[in-house]
């Protein structure tokens, strides 16, 4: 099927390729629709159509992924949301930052 985006999906295919193959540690994050909201502090792993996801949560999961030891998706291509899916939600209470 011939689409006005083919082009376009070829080219992200062949770039995700090329960093697959490339030897290095990466993470190629696909997030869902992107809005302008505050940030929740929720971004789940989707399996499958990601709903929307706020650009700071963006951010903060790729921050994530190059300042975490164990990050679980290194080598992954996770898509990501702040609704549905399996929750990775970092803590951001007071107490995490270690306020009293």
């Amino acid at each position: 099927m011939m689409t006005a985006m083919k082009k376009i999906f070829n080219d992200k295919n062949n770039q995700e390729q090329v960093v697959e193959g490339s030897g290095l540690d990466y993470c190629i994050v696909r997030p869902g629709g992107l809005t302008v909201e505050p940030p929740t502090g929720v971004v789940n792993v989707i399996e499958g159509e990601a709903g929307s996801i706020t650009r700071a949560d963006v951010a903060s999961f790729c921050l994530d992924a190059v300042k975490m030891d164990d990050f679980p998706y290194i080598g992954k291509t996770p898509c990501i949301s702040s609704v549905g899916g399996t929750s990775w939600v970092k803590d951001r209470s007071g107490a995490a930052r270690g306020e009293m």
